[in-house]
């Protein structure tokens, strides 16, 4: 499961039609990546086989031969091909192999030199981006700074047709230029360590301005971007499949195994399944978590290293989810790791920490002993909710059962850790169209009266300041219980401001201790990037990348 619901998906700053824009892109994925988890249905479980979090795997290992023709599947199929637009399954998958960005994202989660090399002025309020000499598009042409600023421009200020995916991570932005034939320069107000890093990810891609501009509607089936990544566009055919060709002249030097990667959009735990274990395709990322077991009969699955989170969000509905204490009560109360094992399929663990441990990188994470649900966890929990006055309120917990069982599992759950510690909170039923209101902002509850309901949330790259953020401003369109926190804000807002990595690590470490006492969201599981690949091939990475990295240049045969 997947809820791509994260900060790389809202805006700050938008217009009505801007929130529906984006909606509509959240519901397809809300709908098609829920099913992922769902541990009912054929096939065995693979609790106990799923190693934990720190067993995770990066990489798979590396391909031996070259393969014709690898046969992919995506749970969703792409909107757009316009990585600008871009973040999303489906679309992002595909797109990571074709588009290149100033800087790269690896399997594990470092940063690095990217299309550009980056060198850091003026305390930080200055980055100087040196595109690669080499760098050339599909066309041949040379990846300029003019292409450069032209993409960046075009996705902190998005047009009115343009859904505003990463304008939010230019806050700190004051201007954007190329100040060479293959230099761009970009201006801050402050430094801004986690904009360098987002531009590893679409924020920071590179299309060609020239052709851009010429083809004002590229990134339709019939009219593909101009990109310099290792596969080029072949064919789009809608409701179908998507193909991808090497690029036989890449700058880098052609190393891809693979010369025609064909990707299928096939929906459904029975239809995926019986294509995966018959051979039809070789691989997926986000199999049936219903089938694990039998996939691990007839391939390998891969338990990758994640930034993704489960957590039960509460909304800005007034009832006892208010208090602080009850939010911490409802973590200890609840069994996680049982939840992992039987709503996740095992491709999950229980979250110990607000955010996942690979997120953190060298902050120190605040977390839990335990995992919930212990005889002393559940002493603890009814003593906040003695102190916290023994609330009579009810809690509704909405959930969308058309949308998965995984879902309905885990709130039903968390009802009943509630109830155990002398709360009154119900699992409610709700149509999809409900359950995506919730998303819509901090009033979304008003329809269903929901205290709370549950979304993953994906983080693009592994910095805690990419959800703190939410957190530190109630108005955030994400903050959707509108959360306040003033020590809380204030030290986040200084990390974000801080250029000297270790007292940002600090800052961030102090801000999360914070969040942890106070729980804006309640984390339930941290999530695996689960990744299948059947006997005959290998090589890409296991780890959540292959949003942004070009995980087919690694996929071959085995022998």
């Amino acid at each position: 499961m997947s809820l791509p619901l994260g900060p790389s998906r809202r805006a700050r700053h938008h217009t009505p039609s801007d929130t529906q824009r984006r909606r509509t892109v959240q519901v397809a994925a809300v709908a098609a990546a829920l099913a992922l988890v769902t541990a009912c249905g054929g096939g065995t479980t693979t609790a106990e086989k799923a190693p934990s979090s720190k067993g995770w795997a990066t990489t798979t290992p590396g391909a031996a031969g070259n393969l014709d023709t690898a046969h992919w599947n995506l749970i969703l199929e792409p909107t757009t091909l316009d990585p600008q637009q871009a973040n999303n399954y489906g679309v992002n998958e595909v797109l990571a192999n074709m588009c290149e960005s100033l800087q790269t994202l690896n399997p594990d989660f470092s940063i690095s030199d990217g299309l550009a090399s980056l060198k850091v002025e003026d305390g930080g309020k200055r980055l100087v981006y040196s595109i690669d000499a080499k760098a050339r598009f599909w066309d041949g042409q040379p990846v300029t700074g003019a292409d450069a600023a032209f993409s960046l421009n075009r996705a902190w200020h998005p047009s009115a047709q343009q859904a505003p995916d990463y304008n939010q991570y230019f806050a700190a932005v004051s201007g954007i230029r190329a100040t060479g034939p293959r230099e761009v320069t970009v201006d801050l107000t402050r430094p801004d360590l986690l904009f360098r890093k987002m531009m590893a990810t679409f924020a920071g891609a590179v299309v060609q301005a020239r052709y851009s501009t010429a083809h004002p509607d590229y990134g339709k089936p019939s009219v593909p971007p101009m990109c310099s990544g290792p596969y080029t566009f072949k064919s789009w055919k809608t409701g179908s499949s998507l193909t991808l060709e090497r690029n036989e002249h890449y700058w880098r030097g052609v190393t891809a195994k693979t010369r025609q990667v064909v990707f299928s959009f096939l929906q459904g735990d029975s239809s995926q399944t019986r294509a995966l274990t018959g051979g039809g395709i070789e691989g997926m990322y986000q199999p049936p978590a219903s089938a694990l077991g039998r996939l691990g009969e007839h391939g390998k699955v891969y338990y990758g290293k994640s930034l993704l989170s489960f957590y039960l969000v509460p909304t800005a509905k007034s009832g006892p989810l208010r208090d602080p204490r009850i939010r911490q009560a409802l973590f200890l109360a609840l069994n996680r790791t049982a939840v992992a094992r039987t709503a996740f399929g095992g491709a999950a663990v229980a979250s110990r920490s607000m955010l996942p441990a690979d997120v953190y990188g060298p902050v120190k994470a605040t977390r839990s002993e335990g995992a919930g649900g212990s005889p002393e966890e559940i002493a603890q929990a009814r003593k906040l909710v003695k102190e916290a006055g023994s609330p009579k309120g009810k809690i509704v917990l909405a959930g969308a059962p058309a949308i998965s069982d995984s879902l309905t599992q885990t709130l039903q759950a968390v009802a009943e850790a509630a109830r155990k510690i002398g709360l009154d909170a119900v699992y409610k039923p709700v149509t999809v169209g409900q359950f995506y209101e919730l998303f819509s902002g901090p009033q979304g509850w008003r329809g269903t009266g929901a205290d709370a309901f549950g979304s993953q949330w994906s983080l693009p790259v592994a910095d805690p300041q990419a959800l703190f953020s939410v957190w530190a401003n109630p108005e955030d369109p994400s903050n959707y219980s509108q959360f306040a926190d003033g020590a809380a804000s204030k030290l986040i807002q200084q990390a974000g401001a801080e250029g000297d990595e270790g007292r940002r690590d600090g800052l961030l470490a102090e801000a999360d201790k914070r969040l942890f006492d106070r729980m804006p969201w309640i984390p339930v599981v941290d999530v695996a990037n689960v990744l299948y690949l059947n006997n005959s091939v290998t090589g890409p990475p296991a780890s959540f990348v292959n949003w942004y990295y070009p995980w087919a240049q690694q996929l071959g045969a085995t022998k």
